[in-house]
């Protein structure tokens, strides 16, 4: 009886999932893709240099994911449809292959950049940031943004 009731309960989670998984927005790039708090020159001088590695690769990476899609839009958590797509399982299919690609992109970016940007002198990498940081600025400013 228990083991049924185990996999009843195993079942129902991976149905669950499966579920959710194919419900799941299927976005160009999301809000917790951006970076949420920018800074001053000032605010940076007083960082370690891990932490400035850290704000490096989260800049670059959001960069990463943005760049792609900005002829289409620089709003977060727009469908397909939303930037004039159509929503066909050959698009849906196209897009989540390169998300799939994306992650790897990132995480492979991510430990490259950790290992060779440390040896970076501290004041190149608050100039990189804050740099990465200003263009990120225009790119949410969209294109009829002030620039």
């Amino acid at each position: 009886m228990k083991k049924q009731i185990l996999l009843l309960i195993i079942l129902l989670v991976a149905i669950s999932t499966q579920t959710s998984a194919q419900i799941a927005p299927k976005t160009l790039f999301g809000k917790l893709d951006q970076v949420n708090k920018f800074h001053t020159i000032d605010d940076l001088e007083d960082s370690s240099k891990g932490d400035l590695v850290k704000l490096y690769i989260e800049r670059n990476n959001e960069l990463i994911t943005v760049l792609p899609f900005i002829g289409l839009t620089t709003k977060p958590d727009q469908k397909l449809q939303d930037v004039g797509i159509r929503s066909t399982p050959s698009n849906e299919k196209l897009l989540a292959k390169y998300k799939t690609n994306e992650k790897k992109l990132l995480r492979a970016n991510s430990k490259i950049t950790a290992e060779l940007i440390s040896y970076a002198d501290s004041e190149n990498l608050i100039w990189s940031i804050l740099y990465m940081e200003d263009i990120i600025k225009k790119l949410r400013l969209g294109f009829k943004g002030n620039f």
